[in-house]
């Protein structure tokens, strides 16, 4: 018994890379809050890259030195587990991929709101805030005015640069 084999084409071709740290619900098209979002990611990148200390000289050392007397004296108190998790902290930092979104989208505001000055200042006050897991709330009582004039202001500005990234034809990440 013979049987014939169909070969199915797909109209796009299915595109995996193993090398992707996420498998992400981009939409088709830019908009307000995926630019946000994106926006959002950059900062919480940004903020977790290591800096150098100022005029880029950091100190080698820890920052207070241990006796054992010391070491006693805080398992007496019983601050000893506390000093250990401090030390022993790790920092994961951002990936390649991480990054690269990063360098592209942290540059938004300032290009595509130029002509907006209050915008750029909403845009990048909110998304900064919103990487630290904060609201509109915090940065009104932070810098003043009302939260739902900021969060409007973030909004138009994401929407604006959504707008300006759709016109280019930027690729959606």
């Amino acid at each position: 018994m013979i049987t014939e084999a169909v070969l199915l084409r797909r109209a796009e071709p299915l595109v995996f890379d193993p090398l992707a740290d996420e498998i992400d619900d981009a939409p088709a098209v830019w908009n307000g809050p995926h630019v946000g979002k994106r926006l959002a990611e950059a900062m919480q990148t940004l903020r977790a890259l290591p800096m150098p200390s100022v005029a880029g000289y950091g100190g080698a050392w820890p920052p207070y030195r241990y006796e054992f007397e010391d070491l006693v004296a805080q398992k007496e108190q019983g601050e000893l587990e506390q000093t250990q998790r401090l030390q022993n902290r790790v920092r994961v930092l951002p990936s390649l991929l991480d990054i690269s979104r990063m360098e592209i989208a942290i540059c938004w505001p300032a290009r595509y709101l130029v002509e907006h000055p209050d915008l750029i200042v909403a845009v990048n006050a909110l998304s900064l805030a919103h990487a630290m897991e904060r609201d509109a709330g915090w940065v009104a009582a932070r810098r003043g005015g009302y939260a739902d004039s900021w969060l409007r202001n973030h909004d138009q500005g994401c929407d604006i640069i959504a707008w300006r990234l759709r016109n280019e034809l930027v690729p959606v990440f």
